[in-house]
């Protein structure tokens, strides 16, 4: 086997954001605007179109928006597919939007524009306009970053990779020592647009694991600590076959799981921390998968079979005497966290599957999805009263709104009509909102 090195990168850097025209929708396409009112935010709903497979979401995203009002009314129709506007992406748009629902930030997904941010401020229905302030990240972090907003007041995005992923072998050319990729962390201005700054390093893991096979294939979930100083990431553990050199995904090896800890702003002193309560993966997958929380402690959500909500402490450093394993509180085997969201004193929403779930019609590959209600204090769950269906799919969900007591999720199984719902975290309550009219072979993935 070939030995490859990679070099070792520390760079920072701040870059200028260039700009282009405005642009707004088609102007050749119906005329779907819509009336914000009394209400305090728009509430903008994303579907994912497929490209050749159903519920892939390959195809592009489409987004129209409405007032809370709106969204709450179930005698309200919303087509996106056949009335809203085709946000800038090859394939499905990693999306996310301002506190109060006014701008939609979007960072485009592969293809030629991939790696590309830019804005576009909401004015409802399928009027969307473009802003002229924009950069694109692809030298940095690929034309396929992962990313999220941090909760500074709509004022940073961090993008994360890990690209180039090499083997690398003893000085015979052939035993095998370890692999590692080059790892991105990229902060964002969403204001004044442009490149904060960036780090690229190699982060290894330890040497015993590296010599069994083990690296980091992802990084995704980043979440800033309450002192404001440290960023959290969430880390993604892949496998060789040392003896081969290819993927081994057996899972007969199991290894802690872990974050990634670096300094904020500046990116600087990447440090892994571990859990000694799970061996799961930490980095989601398109949504957030790590808040901080009213009590001071960062929650984070692991993707496995039986997964666990951990927290990490205001030391950085995982409380392995907290666990909430989401199969003992819901009382299922193999649970997988899908996407979730922190709605406020303790209260959380996530959205599973689990073993012996629906195989879904669309995908024989594809388990049918559930939401709870999980208060992360008394270690509980129970499962949210929704209409459940073998095609009800949030393995590629990306958006909740919570918006006060009230947490806003869009319901639909791939290629079928669903719903808009309202949760209340406080009471519990379940309120069906505005119909979401579906196409075959499509799925909603957020609200935002």
């Amino acid at each position: 086997m070939k030995t490859q090195f990679v070099k070792l990168l520390m760079c920072g850097a701040v870059v200028t954001a260039f700009t282009v025209a405005s642009c707004s929708k088609d102007d050749n396409g119906p005329d779907n605007k819509e009336d914000l009112g009394d209400a305090d935010r728009w509430i903008t709903v994303a579907g994912a179109l497929m490209q050749e497979t159903p519920g892939n979401g390959n195809g592009g995203t489409m987004v129209y928006s409405v007032s809370v009002d709106d969204a709450k009314n179930p005698d309200r129709s919303i087509s996106v597919y056949d009335d809203g506007f085709q946000v800038r992406s090859q394939r499905t748009a990693r999306l996310q939007s301002s506190m109060d629902g006014s701008v939609l930030f979007n960072i485009a997904y592969t293809g030629p524009n991939g790696g590309e941010f830019s804005k576009y401020q909401v004015n409802g229905g399928d009027d969307y306009t473009e802003m002229a302030d924009k950069v694109n990240i692809s030298s940095y972090a690929t034309a396929s970053p992962r990313w999220l907003k941090l909760f500074d007041g709509d004022q940073t995005g961090i993008a994360v990779n890990v690209s180039n992923v090499q083997i690398t072998t003893e000085a015979d050319g052939t035993t095998y020592k370890y692999a590692r990729g080059l790892s991105t962390v990229l902060s964002l201005g969403l204001q004044q647009v442009g490149i904060k700054t960036y780090e690229q390093y190699e982060i290894p893991l330890a040497a015993e694991e590296e010599a069994q096979g083990f690296y980091i294939g992802r990084l995704d979930g980043p979440v800033l600590n309450k002192a404001g100083n440290k960023l959290i990431i969430g880390v993604s553990k892949s496998k060789y076959d040392p003896a081969t050199g290819q993927q081994d995904r057996s899972g007969t090896i199991q290894i802690p799981a872990r974050s990634l800890v670096v300094d904020y702003p500046s990116l600087k002193n990447p440090t892994l921390i571990s859990s000694t309560v799970s061996t799961g993966n930490t980095n989601g997958y398109r949504s957030f998968n790590a808040f901080l929380a009213e009590d001071g402690y960062i929650y984070q959500g692991t993707q496995e079979s039986g997964s666990y909500f951990l927290r990490i402490n205001q030391n950085n450093e995982y409380d392995n005497d907290y666990a909430l394993s989401l199969n003992d509180a819901l009382g299922i085997e193999g649970s997988y966290i899908e996407s979730w969201v922190y709605a406020g004193d303790g209260i959380a929403y996530v959205m599973y599957t689990h073993d012996g779930a629906a195989v879904s019609n669309f995908n024989a590959n594809e388990q049918q999805s559930f939401i709870a209600r999980v208060d992360l204090r008394a270690k509980t769950a129970q499962l949210v009263n929704l209409p459940y269906e073998p095609d009800l799919y949030f393995f590629q969900y990306q958006g909740w709104v919570v918006n006060g007591d009230e947490v806003f999720v869009a319901v639909t199984p791939v290629g079928k009509d669903g719903n808009i719902y309202i949760l209340n975290s406080r009471t519990g309550t379940v309120t069906k909102g505005a119909k979401l009219v579906n196409k075959t072979g499509n799925h909603y993935i957020g609200i935002f």
